[in-house]
């Protein structure tokens, strides 16, 4: 497998640490407002980075973070709350923590190996902020916030290919009391009044972002660990500052081996904005498409790349899943026609859309490629399988659908692939019905039995003599 790795500006072979584990953290929320589709497509990414890792035999450790105080969390209970903000704050992040678990599961986003919290860790922050003060790697400024001095870190601005002059030349965040530089940034933020606060050596106050990542990081997964991702929008300044931090902490160069972002998500040719009013909740998504939808729609573009949203890429992802989930079906049927041994030369056939599949995703994680090749297997199964299925055997048959399966699996798809027995019971006693009534030549009356059948959610398929059948997973609601 080769990925982009931010830190080299390259396509590198991905190896792991230890081996058979892979360690990775994945910048989280900051739970003021509801997820929106540009975070889905960073976290729906990620679990098929982990889907396919495990795929690979590798045990994938993922942490993702919650900044669970912030001045984002602080202004909204403001707003919220008044006079009660200070004493009623945490209610803000609980909500919006629940609402991301809510529709993470709704998008099949499989758990993570741990979800911290930067509440639950003040105290090795605190101990992270001694001991960069102790090496002069930072200073405390006179109301008692610490900031990191950036100009004591070597190659400060590598990373995202920064210029130290042209940043403080073109700077326009108002200077600070007591900051040295402009680029200089708060591991330590004094306490005003109304807002939550934590005792410090230096003054009542809160860490600041970019520390909260690197100390919440390397608690868990160790330095250096494999991988650290998120959006491409906090290449600069959060991951460089995260590095930057580490360096002076740690003495290395990347705390993390591969540095892995994702594009940015674009509605009407724009960039997400509150400014715009052009923000599109995954709530609000999910109440209208599955889960399984707005994940096809991430995967068909590559992760790298701007995707542009619209409702007209969700109903075509509705579409291609609903051959995908026919292939399924009507194979799981036709399996029972399989012969005593293969006529027809379909296993290898089945087995190029596999390599497809496996090629894309060793290459950058071309999910967009993947997508591609396991539609390209569903009509290959509808088209040539289904029609021959007398001519290879049951073991062929089970391996094409097993294999079709795996691949779904590694997307995140075909979740509903199973359903209820009582369902499938009266689904093929109706095709049987029917396939009876066609045999007695009484066309209108199977005709007719097919088309209720349709309004129903079921449809079905004559191929000679065979009738399969294929069930409605709702993937769009209301329509």
């Amino acid at each position: 497998m080769r990925i982009y790795n931010t830190a080299s500006k390259r396509v590198e072979p991905f190896s792991v640490l230890t081996p058979g584990v892979a360690r990775g953290y994945v910048c989280g929320i900051t739970p003021y407002d509801s997820v929106h589709v540009g975070h889905g497509r960073v976290y729906v990414f990620f679990d098929i980075l982990r889907r396919y890792l495990e795929h690979l035999g590798l045990e994938v450790k993922l942490v993702i973070n919650f900044t669970d105080v912030d001045d984002k969390i602080i202004n909204r209970a403001r707003e919220e709350f008044g006079a009660d903000a200070v004493s009623r704050w945490r209610e803000v992040p609980e909500r919006y923590i629940r609402e991301y678990f809510d529709v993470m599961e709704r998008l099949y986003v499989k758990p993570a190996y741990a979800y911290p919290r930067v509440t639950e860790y003040v105290g090795d922050m605190l101990e992270w902020i001694r001991a960069l003060v102790d090496r002069g790697y930072a200073y405390v400024a006179p109301d008692g916030s610490v900031y990191f001095e950036v100009g004591k870190v070597p190659r400060y601005g590598e990373f995202s290919g920064q210029r130290i002059e042209e940043l403080v030349a073109g700077a326009r965040v108002e200077p600070e009391p007591g900051k040295r530089n402009p680029l200089d940034f708060a591991l330590w933020k004094s306490w005003s009044p109304g807002e939550p606060w934590w005792n410090s050596p230096w003054c009542p106050g809160r860490p600041g972002w970019h520390l909260e990542c690197v100390v919440m990081s390397t608690k868990h997964l160790g330095v250096p660990f494999d991988f650290h991702g998120g959006g491409a929008d906090l290449i600069f300044p959060h991951h460089e500052n995260e590095i930057a931090i580490a360096r002076a902490m740690h003495g290395v160069d990347y705390f993390a081996r591969y540095w892995i972002h994702v594009g940015y998500l674009t509605v009407g040719g724009e960039k997400m904005s509150k400014s715009l009013g052009n923000i599109i909740t995954l709530k609000e998504v999910l109440s209208k498409y599955d889960g399984e939808a707005l994940r096809l729609a991430y995967a068909m573009s590559h992760y790298r790349k701007p995707m542009e949203f619209s409702y007209d890429l969700l109903d075509r992802a509705v579409e291609l899943l609903g051959t995908m989930y026919t292939a399924y079906d009507e194979l799981s049927q036709a399996v029972a026609d399989a012969g005593e041994r293969d006529v027809a030369p379909l296993a290898e056939e089945a087995s190029s859309y596999r390599r497809k599949f496996e090629e894309a995703l060793a290459d950058d994680m071309s999910t967009n490629e993947a997508a591609r090749a396991l539609y390209d297997m569903a009509r290959f199964i509808i088209s040539k399988v289904l029609y021959s299925v007398d001519k290879i055997s049951r073991e062929t048959a089970l391996g094409i659908l097993r294999s079709y399966a795996e691949m779904a699996d590694v997307l995140g798809l075909l979740n509903k692939r199973e359903v209820p027995r009582e369902l499938a019971e009266a689904v093929r006693a109706i095709v049987e019905a029917r396939s009876r009534l066609r045999s007695e030549r009484q066309y209108a009356l199977a005709d007719m039995l097919r088309d209720r059948a349709r309004a129903l959610g079921v449809e079905m398929h004559d191929m000679g003599p065979r009738t399969f059948y294929t069930i409605d997973r709702k993937l769009k609601y209301g329509s």
